[in-house]
């Protein structure tokens, strides 16, 4: 399994993965079955921008203080997940794709908090984590309510 070799590569995976899918919310904005969650998936994409820069700010504060033994537990694979096109996927096959990722979003952030020692870097990532819970529970509800209209 490939893990982590440094905490710059955690950073850099993380800023990535999160540019990565303010595009595809961006993109499924654009195939919302209505304007409310068009509003909505618009708004996720702002908000995984605004992450980006949360993220790239964390090189400022300080060290993460993770030890390369707590970066061997941290495996690529747990937190990688494949978007694709929003444009090319069915609605639902989106949405399930949403949810995945801000799942491995989620859990990358609460495992970063939880092994850094720096508590204003832990507070940045406890944040993100919320965040990222609440748009995995928006996905959760905007899939079972397609699902009923269908």
């Amino acid at each position: 399994m490939k893990t982590f070799n440094s905490v710059d590569d955690i950073l850099h995976f993380a800023i990535a993965s999160t540019q990565e899918t303010a595009n595809f919310f961006s993109g499924l904005s654009k195939q919302a079955r209505n304007a409310k969650m068009k509003k909505v998936f618009e708004q996720y994409s702002r908000e995984e921008f605004t992450n980006m820069v949360r993220l790239t700010r964390v090189r400022e504060i300080g060290p993460l203080g993770i030890t390369s033994e707590q970066m061997n537990n941290l495996n690529v694979c747990d937190y990688e997940i494949s978007l694709g096109n929003a444009k090319e996927l069915k609605y639902s096959d989106a949405l399930v794709i949403g949810m995945r990722k801000a799942r491995a979003s989620l859990m990358l952030y609460m495992e970063i908090a939880d092994k850094t020692p720096n508590h204003e870097i832990k507070s940045v990532f406890s944040k993100l984590a919320n965040e990222e819970a609440r748009h995995k529970r928006g996905f959760e509800i905007e899939y079972n309510e397609s699902l009923l209209l269908c």
